[in-house]
């Protein structure tokens, strides 16, 4: 039952991109495996590459042609997360992204989709599940990114994402570069102490009590990319 299941769904999707190639990048031999099967069966007719890393993911897509599917996983050791999603989307730039994550925190979520992930799947899903979300991604039903875990689909809530000002956001970047308080005030025109006053409130609200736990939650949260930074 399971493999007709498959093959139904194969068939269907392979209609929409019989021709293009599949960048599987994940870290877990294993899991990258099971992924790897999934996207044979589901488009038998493509082909699908798989990488250890975002860094290698990269390097295979600029020799591949037609890279029209990434899963990508979310935690990988190395470029990671949000700044992964965008170098792939910078690479890639029509590439359907599908995050796979052990992580169901949804402001993690939220930071994915808005670095550009089409659906976000937890790794708890079932094979059918990803495989009929895969199939509807591959047929054009997704009108909206998604966010499916295996309690089901998740409502997407901008609410549920950080919320700073444009000049606490500057700041921020700023203290990516390791700039003191006085610095930063030089280089934005303002007192140290109006500085100090925006890195606690920054602080606050990524819930931290240092600077490199701030600059390691903007990063994990799609805050500021790397591109931001220099």
């Amino acid at each position: 039952m399971y493999l007709s299941y498959l093959s139904a769904i194969s068939s269907r999707a392979e209609l929409k991109l019989m021709a293009t190639t599949t960048l599987i990048v994940e870290d877990h031999p294993l899991y990258r495996g099971a992924l790897v099967h999934l996207m044979h069966v589901v488009l038998s007719e493509s082909t699908t590459l798989a990488a250890s890393s975002a860094e290698e993911g990269l390097r295979m897509a600029d020799q591949a042609e037609n890279v029209g599917v990434i899963m990508l996983d979310l935690g990988l050791p190395g470029l990671r997360g949000v700044d992964a999603i965008a170098s792939f989307r910078y690479k890639c730039p029509s590439a359907l992204i599908v995050v796979v994550s052990a992580s169901e925190d949804r402001r993690e979520t939220m930071a994915a989709i808005r670095a550009g992930a089409k659906v976000v799947l937890s790794k708890a899903v079932s094979t059918e599940v990803m495989a009929d979300i895969m199939r509807r991604l591959l047929n054009n039903e997704l009108l909206e990114p998604e966010w499916i875990t295996a309690n089901g689909k998740i409502a997407i809530d901008e609410e549920a994402s950080i919320k700073l000002t444009p000049r606490q956001q500057e700041i921020l970047v700023l203290l990516s570069y390791g700039q003191s308080n006085k610095e930063i005030g030089l280089r934005l025109g303002l007192a140290e102490i109006t500085v100090k006053m925006h890195v606690s409130a920054v602080f606050r609200t990524l819930n931290v009590v240092n600077r490199t736990q701030a600059v390691s939650a903007a990063r994990r949260l799609g805050l500021y990319q790397i591109s931001e930074v220099g």
